[in-house]
């Protein structure tokens, strides 16, 4: 019986589902430290969730070892080279996590634009005034919303500020195709473009060699002053010491982030003293209901794997780094 190991703490809906899936056909094991791990390099799954796996610690997985499957679908913290010399798939949760990152991506636009937790405090206190709030809140209605990023999330996030009236532009290094863009009513620009002329800036990328600090002080500074950044892609994609500068010099509207840099950020930390920026823990992908499609995503491609077939296609983050093992293309 084939061994699944669960690094890192998974939410009881999805811990359940696996439990479930893996009743009497695999033996299962948890891990939440190193040490922990260390007594299980005998396994042939491994699921992480915020569970680091570098070049050290997959060199000494067992020979038996063939797939490292991500909760989510950032792999940054996973030396996917590393992996793929050994023979070890690298698999995400590709798309499953979309739909509810994108439903907090446009709260965060809404709550910064209306600036909701200010609104909270003065009902919290019994205040009724809020006119000095009203004449520094805006609509996304008639707002250009710029993407950097139209993936799975990133398309989602134009059909729903497109349906509320705003004008969708987006860069990707690899652009749509034109009846995509035709059916989501977005626009192709080039990225300096977008941040001179976006009203909100939406990040929407893995953070790779080639992303990390895209947004940096010189990025910022094309920016209009008048301009909002969302973050709720990965923390490294923003450089935040010169964020946290504009915010305090006011050089910016504002920013929302549901990750940043060397998060969690500790108690006290400067950037939550600033009013023009709101933080949430991470929390994009995560709602009881989508906790239960992502350990079903993952059982999926644990079991596509143990009858040979192999994972979901469009879930391998590796295939570069495998050589000669074949993934099949989907059909």
């Amino acid at each position: 019986m084939n061994k699944v190991v669960i690094a890192g703490r998974v939410p009881d809906a999805g811990r359940k589902i696996l439990y479930e899936r893996c009743a009497g056909r695999y033996e299962v094991a948890e891990v939440l430290s190193g040490e922990d791990l260390a007594k299980h390099l005998d396994a042939t799954y491994y699921i992480l969730r915020g569970f680091p796996m570098g070049a050290a610690e997959i060199e000494k997985l067992g020979g038996g070892a063939r797939l490292i499957h991500r909760w989510g679908v950032g792999f940054d913290a996973v030396d996917i080279e590393a992996a793929g010399k050994k023979g070890i798939t690298v698999s995400i949760c590709a798309g499953v996590n979309s739909q509810p990152v994108a439903e907090l991506t446009v709260m965060l636009m809404l709550a910064s634009l209306r600036h909701l937790p200010e609104l909270m405090d003065r009902a919290k206190a019994g205040c009724r005034d809020k006119e000095d709030i009203i004449a520094r809140s805006w609509l996304i209605c008639g707002k250009r919303v710029g993407l950097v990023g139209l993936g799975s999330i990133g398309r989602r996030v134009a059909a729903a500020v497109g349906g509320m009236g705003a004008e969708v532009v987006y860069y990707d290094p690899f652009r749509a195709a034109p009846e995509i863009e035709k059916e989501l009513g977005v626009e192709f620009l080039p990225l300096d473009e977008l941040l001179k002329s976006s009203d909100i800036v939406s990040l929407h990328m893995p953070l790779l060699d080639s992303t990390r600090h895209l947004i940096d002080a010189a990025a910022l500074a094309k920016m209009k002053p008048s301009a909002l950044l969302v973050n709720t892609a990965r923390g490294g994609i923003v450089d935040t010491e010169a964020l946290l500068k504009a915010l305090a010099e006011k050089r910016l509207f504002g920013a929302a982030l549901d990750t940043i840099e060397n998060e969690p950020l500790p108690v006290g930390h400067p950037a939550f003293s600033l009013d023009n920026l709101i933080i949430t823990p991470h929390a994009g992908g995560n709602t009881e209901d989508n906790n239960r499609n992502m350990a079903a995503y993952i059982m999926d491609n644990i079991d596509a794997v143990e009858s040979g077939r192999g994972p979901n296609p469009r879930s391998v983050v590796n295939r570069q780094f495998l050589g000669s093992q074949r993934i099949s293309d989907p059909l």
